[in-house]
């Protein structure tokens, strides 16, 4: 793309672009990932019965604090909260950088050029809290954390296919009494990074060089035994679908 096109584009998409089109639900949607993931785990018992381990939105505190309130609630649980994000300085670029993609379109049969300015790069990160009663159990759970993480889990949201989480840390909390029980609990906290976009809206550039709003949405809708205390996460089964729309900016 020559520089006098390069300015053209970014006129037509600085002059178009309105506020609520910036706001991408980035964060939300990597929760849902991390929710959709981790709420898969199992463990076998005893019995050799497979047992669902539940997982749910909550931090640490509010974790424990929910013990202390509810004595039913069953072991092992997985927990999982962001905490911060900070900007990744090894992968920012300058916002006048456009990015050029090609779409392939199924339907008719034809490649479209794809416009954007450059997303914005940041480290999210999550802490993972795994609770059991066994020590057997918090094993089996292990085990199934280290098979995604070999040595990254490949997140996939309506954004992108290729967002790499990492474990950073790991620590063992196993000092814990719940009521008055003085049950031990067995905690293992993982450090997560995500190393993650924040995206601009995209555009289609037309034959005619006109500049079309382009949309193209990735859907992970997680398991329905996932357990949401945030009620504006959805939670339902497993589907991934693609939706695609063209919308003209005059």
């Amino acid at each position: 793309m020559s520089y006098d096109s390069q300015n053209w584009a970014k006129k037509l998409m600085n002059e178009k672009v309105s506020t609520h089109q910036l706001i991408a639900k980035t964060y939300k949607e990597n929760l849902r990932f991390m929710l959709g993931t981790f709420s898969g785990f199992k463990t076998i018992n005893p019995q050799n019965e497979v047992i669902d381990v539940p997982c749910i939105n909550a931090t640490a505190e509010r974790a424990v604090a929910k013990m202390f309130q509810d004595n039913n609630i069953i072991l092992p649980i997985v927990t999982v909260a962001q905490t911060v994000s900070v900007e990744d300085e090894r992968r920012r670029r300058t916002k006048d950088i456009i990015l050029n993609e090609t779409h392939w379109d199924s339907d008719r049969k034809r490649a479209y050029r794809v416009i954007s300015l450059a997303p914005k790069a940041l480290n999210i990160s999550y802490e993972l809290n795994i609770w059991t009663k066994y020590t057997e159990d918090m094993d089996q759970i292990l085990e199934q954390i280290r098979l995604l993480f070999s040595p990254n889990l490949n997140m996939v949201t309506k954004y992108t296919n290729s967002t790499a989480a990492f474990i950073t840390n790991e620590e063992n909390d196993s000092v814990l009494v719940v009521g008055d029980r003085e049950d031990r609990v067995i905690r293992r906290r993982f450090e997560i990074s995500v190393e993650g976009y924040i995206p601009y809206p995209k555009y289609l550039i037309t034959s005619t060089g006109e500049i079309t709003e382009f949309k193209t949405e990735l859907e992970v809708i997680t398991e329905n035994k996932t357990s949401v205390l945030d009620a504006s996460i959805d939670a339902s089964s497993i589907n991934v679908s693609e939706i695609e729309s063209y919308t003209k900016i005059n």
